[in-house]
């Protein structure tokens, strides 16, 4: 198995000329070449060598960017062990991150300087960059210097840090190896043959290992052309603009394309060769919707202790109930199913993680039988994959996001007069209702005290107030 710093030597020669990057710059696309953007890599990585960041753990922590993926391959390809974490994340998550894990440098968008500044100011050790400012000069400085840069081809050693939450004192790092990000790709290939030929349109957040490995990491291996969305906003004109042939999304954007649904929006989706959708559940009637309009969406199932995807839909399988059909080469295994065949999933092969750092998770759990996903699920002789729920208490989102209910209850019963909490999902939010000592208004403000410890995606939308009375009613 080849290092991605071998990927990307060979690419520099064998797709030097080729179109790779493309970004929107004042209204216009901007594209690069494999052997700029490559250039520009290494000219990145021989900077942060320069700078003793050589097998340390290096946070990024910023909205997508082509500087963003100069990043991530620079620091994961040559330097050390790249910490992607999500944009959203507040000062308080930020924080409880650092407490799980040792970083020695932290890359971030001008937009997050402001939200951070508490947390730079009493971690000193750390060296902070802001992107926007500094990272053309180190590009600059790297490509002046006539150091050597040698890759980082030892691909059993740990090359990227990812967090599921940052909310709680104990948040789950999960390390992944270039070989466990690459062990899917053959037979990915297999399945859904991406080349050269093919454009991707990216828009997802780049720190989820779904956009991460599948949109972004592969494209070392097939040569995958990459346009970046410029703005969610522009997201369907820049579609149909592009008209690219590869999309990975989640259903919360397969629902906005499905209420948009226009001829020339179809006519794109018609285009595409692999419409990936995973992060969550997708809603069968849309999925039946789409596949019968001629576009081939394939649901994918993963997690990010997988190293992304478990099971995919073949092109074409009329099987529309499955959440997907396991990888060959994994093996996942129903725990003690029920009557109706229902049990845990659990997953073993070489793109599992070796398991959380420092811990061993409530949720779920790394042992000799593989990895525990906590996902409930029905698995046919045929490799198809039915899910049927979580195990423990969780939200997930539409948009793929991940909320762990005992975490926000735990932040809740941190008030001495809240007595009980229970955080659950109304309106695809969390909300909670409470027993509690206090007013409305005390509650409500309490809430906004918590809300701003938390990322958007987390904060309790909705609280139900039961006083801490007998007899007392939910209002």
């Amino acid at each position: 198995m080849k290092s991605i710093s071998e990927y990307l030597e060979d690419d520099k020669n064998k797709w030097a000329h080729r179109p790779y990057i493309s970004t929107k710059e004042n209204g216009v696309w901007r594209t690069r070449t494999f052997r700029e953007v490559i250039d520009d890599i290494q000219g990145l990585s021989k900077s942060l060598l320069a700078r003793g960041l050589e097998q340390k753990n290096i946070m990024i922590c910023s909205e997508n960017s082509y500087e963003w993926i100069l990043l991530y391959f620079g620091i994961m390809g040559y330097v050390g062990t790249c910490v992607p974490v999500d944009k959203e994340w507040t000062a308080w998550d930020l924080q409880n991150t650092l407490s799980a894990v040792s970083v020695s440098a932290i890359f971030y968008s001008r937009s997050r300087g402001e939200r951070f500044r508490s947390v730079m100011e009493q971690t000193p050790d750390i060296s902070w960059f802001c992107i926007e400012d500094v990272l053309t000069d180190l590009i600059r400085e790297g490509k002046a210097s006539g150091t050597p840069l040698y890759g980082k081809v030892q691909t059993e050693q740990t090359a990227m840090i990812l967090f599921t939450s940052g909310t709680t004192n104990v948040p789950k790092a999960i390390p992944l190896t270039q070989h466990n990000l690459f062990a899917n790709w053959e037979t990915l290939y297999r399945r859904t043959p991406m080349t050269e030929q093919d454009i991707s349109y990216v828009f997802l957040p780049f720190h989820h290992v779904y956009t991460g490995v599948a949109n972004i990491l592969y494209t070392l291996v097939s040569g995958m052309q990459l346009f970046l969305c410029s703005d969610l906003q522009r997201m369907l004109p820049e579609l149909t603009e592009v008209r690219p042939t590869v999309v990975c999304t989640v259903p919360l954007f397969l629902y906005r394309m499905y209420d948009a649904m226009n001829d020339a929006l179809l006519d794109m989706l018609q285009n595409i060769r692999f419409l990936y959708c995973g992060g969550s559940f997708t809603d069968p009637a849309v999925k039946e919707y789409f596949i019968k309009q001629g576009i081939c969406l394939l649901e994918a199932y993963g997690t990010t202790e997988t190293s992304s995807v478990i099971a995919l839909a073949r092109p074409g399988d009329p099987d529309l109930a499955a959440n997907g059909v396991v990888l060959e080469n994994l093996t996942v295994r129903i725990l003690t199913p029920d009557e109706n065949g229902v049990g845990e999933i659990v997953v073993s092969g070489e793109s599992v993680s070796e398991g959380y750092l420092n811990r061993n998770d409530r949720y779920s759990e790394f042992d000799k039988d593989g990895y525990h996903t906590g996902d409930l699920g029905i698995l046919s002789p045929d490799g198809h994959l039915y899910l049927k729920g979580r195990k423990k208490r969780m939200i997930l989102t539409a948009n793929g996001k991940n909320i762990y209910v005992e975490e926000l209850e735990a932040l809740l019963l941190q008030h001495p007069q809240i007595k009980t909490a229970a955080v659950f999902e109304e309106n695809h939010h969390p909300a909670a209702a409470v027993t509690a000592g206090l007013s409305e208004e005390e509650m409500r403000k309490y809430l906004a005290q918590v809300n701003s410890r938390l990322p958007r995606y987390k904060q309790i939308r909705k609280f139900y107030l039961k006083p801490d009375i007998p007899g007392g009613r939910i209002k």
